[in-house]
């Protein structure tokens, strides 16, 4: 992975976390694994809305499916999710770091 898509993934991962949305559903899924309508219910918001949320987290890594059952014979199985075991640890030290890395790379 390249310095600048590390800094893309920083980048994406701190937009992702600065929604309260996003940060409720992961608080909420942490307690227990839940399926998209739960969250939906639970949050008090449309259901599109809660799965575009929870798509967000499940592209970034930062939520997992953990189980799925079929509720009604026919119909798609029910998943639920989880929070990845993940750790973001955020200093001037590292910012500068990753950015300095990339502009050596264009000077050297």
């Amino acid at each position: 992975m390249n310095d600048n898509s590390e800094k893309q993934k920083m980048v994406k991962m701190l937009k992702a976390l600065a929604n309260p949305i996003r940060l409720k559903m992961i608080a909420s899924l942490h307690e227990k694994p839940k399926n998209v309508y739960a969250l939906a219910k639970e949050l008090e918001i449309p259901y599109p809305l809660a799965h575009l949320h929870l798509n967000g987290l499940k592209k970034l890594g930062l939520v997992k499916e953990v189980r799925a059952e079929q509720k009604v014979k026919g119909l798609p199985s029910v998943k639920y999710y989880a929070p990845s075991k993940f750790e973001i640890v955020l200093t001037p030290e590292t910012i500068g770091k990753l950015y300095a890395e990339s502009e050596r790379g264009k000077n050297g």
